[in-house]
């Protein structure tokens, strides 16, 4: 971003959704949308959906004083896909970055990825993950202005269930007439966010900047360590209902919804050894049991 193209750059909303039920919580929400508000960029505002926690978000961030953060406060709980939906709706600009409440992104993130950006192209860009509380040493560190690039075209092909990364929501930037042409966020979905970019695989060219751009926040005792602990079939039950969206969809192959329905089988093959090994344990019992339920109701006949 030198010399004078910063003034042919477009505006971008960063957007993030937050429901804040600690003071910790806010802790990092804070800091969040402080390093976004320190990007390279000549014009952007980030854009904050609090989904009516317990503790507003404006409360939380009451100690930065900026116009570009936009603070919003949903009157009841959207559920995180509602309220990712009704945060884009809030984006004053046609370039959207999501972010997670409780990750950071490098202050040359949008400068390298948004003049990859158009509306049949998803960019996303590398990760590493820190510990809440601490400080990422990258992020200090100027970024390579002209980073390697990796592509993808649409399609379905071998390698479409082999997403590395690039569902998480801190790395992912598009335009907002892809985002509504996708439809947005699924509802049904329990995993809206990769099922956005599984649905954005098959239509849309992928475009991964080979350079670390945001920082994804862990946990002590992170969400996914509870879910394998307390609801170890969390992740391929949350799965289903995309594997069978593509599975279904129209512009498919019968061969290619052949090799999905194949994946879906492998993955109910290894998950019920799993749940043979884990016999003893409740919550491999249980879990399973809703696992194989989720499978049958969406192998049944639509009506």
């Amino acid at each position: 971003m030198e010399g004078n193209t910063t003034e042919k750059l477009p505006g971008v909303s960063i957007y993030i959704i937050t429901y804040l039920d600690s003071e910790e919580r806010c802790k990092v929400l804070l800091e969040t949308c402080r390093v976004a508000l320190m990007q390279r960029y000549p014009q952007f505002e980030v854009v904050v959906s609090d989904n009516a926690g317990e503790i507003p978000a404006e409360d939380a961030l009451a100690s930065i004083n900026d116009e570009r953060l936009k603070i919003f406060r949903n009157k009841k709980n959207l559920g995180m896909a509602g309220n990712m939906n009704r945060c884009v709706e809030r984006c004053r600009y046609d370039i959207l970055k999501l972010n997670c409440d409780d990750d950071l992104l490098h202050p040359d993130s949008l400068a390298r990825c948004v003049p990859l950006v158009d509306d049949d192209t998803l960019v996303i860009n590398d990760m590493q993950k820190f510990t809440i509380g601490t400080a990422p040493e990258g992020l200090g560190v100027k970024a390579k202005v002209n980073p390697r690039v990796v592509e993808r075209s649409a399609g379905y092909r071998s390698d479409f269930w082999r997403i590395k990364y690039d569902a998480l929501p801190g790395d992912t930037l598009c335009t907002k007439n892809l985002f509504n042409e996708l439809g947005g966020y699924d509802l049904l979905s329990e995993v809206d966010d990769w099922d956005f970019a599984v649905r954005c695989r098959l239509r849309k060219r992928i475009v991964n900047v080979k350079s670390i751009l945001c920082y994804q926040g862990v946990w002590d005792f992170s969400l996914t360590e509870k879910m394998l602990k307390e609801e170890p079939y969390y992740f391929p039950k949350a799965g289903l209902h995309t594997y069978f969206k593509i599975m279904r969809d129209e512009s498919m192959k019968w061969y290619q919804k052949m090799h999905c329905g194949m994946v879906i089988c492998k993955g109910f093959f290894i998950n019920s050894l799993r749940a043979l090994k884990y016999l003893n344990v409740p919550e491999y019992r249980t879990g399973y049991t809703e696992y194989r339920a989720c499978i049958l109701k969406k192998l049944l006949p639509r009506h």
